[in-house]
């Protein structure tokens, strides 16, 4: 993703293979695209929303498959977890799950603060803006909070994504790093 458009380079040659204009209000497109299955996964907020793509032509082409104007995720990403992904958003602000294949919006839930998120085990780690760490299981029939904790630690906004390694969930909040045994 470029500031104004989605690009396929082919990676040997780098000879771009396709192009899709992708404007939003600030030229800003924060997420990493999400692979699998032969379809690409697209996202941004101000105002864009989500794009699903399958490659064609041995991935020198592209057709859009569906578009979803309330699937916002500004920075916050999402992720796949077998036929769905999981995520934010930036003005609809509301927690999320899509059928990866069709786009159908399984649910939307404000049970609890937007932000960013990350998966392991089948269960989703949201940290958001607000401050507070959420453990949810991954599931498309709802927002299936299991318990959330408050980041007391650090300054400044809540942006930067947790990380899990070696069974610690590692949170940053601008100055302060924080270690959780979640195994």
């Amino acid at each position: 993703m470029t500031a104004d458009h989605i690009i396929g380079v082919d990676f040997a040659t780098g000879r771009k293979l396709w192009s899709y204009v992708n404007k939003n209000k600030w030229s800003v497109h924060a997420n990493t695209p999400i692979y699998g299955d032969n379809m690409l996964l697209f996202t941004s907020g101000y105002g864009k929303g989500s794009m699903m793509f399958r490659l064609t032509n041995g991935g020198r082409a592209i057709e859009k498959v569906w578009e979803l104007t309330d699937i916002d995720s500004r920075m916050g990403a999402m992720v796949k977890i077998g036929n769905y992904v999981y995520g934010s958003g930036d003005a609809h602000k509301y927690w999320f799950c899509v059928d990866w294949k069709t786009g159908e919006i399984k649910y939307q839930s404000n049970a609890f603060g937007t932000g960013n998120v990350i998966a392991n085990d089948g269960l989703l780690y949201c940290y958001s803006e607000k401050g507070e760490m959420a453990l949810v299981k991954a599931t498309p029939e709802k927002f299936n909070l299991i318990s959330k904790f408050p980041i007391t630690l650090g300054t400044d906004q809540h942006w930067a994504h947790p990380v899990i390694y070696q069974g610690v969930l590692y949170v940053r909040h601008r100055e302060a790093v924080m270690a959780y045994k979640v195994k």
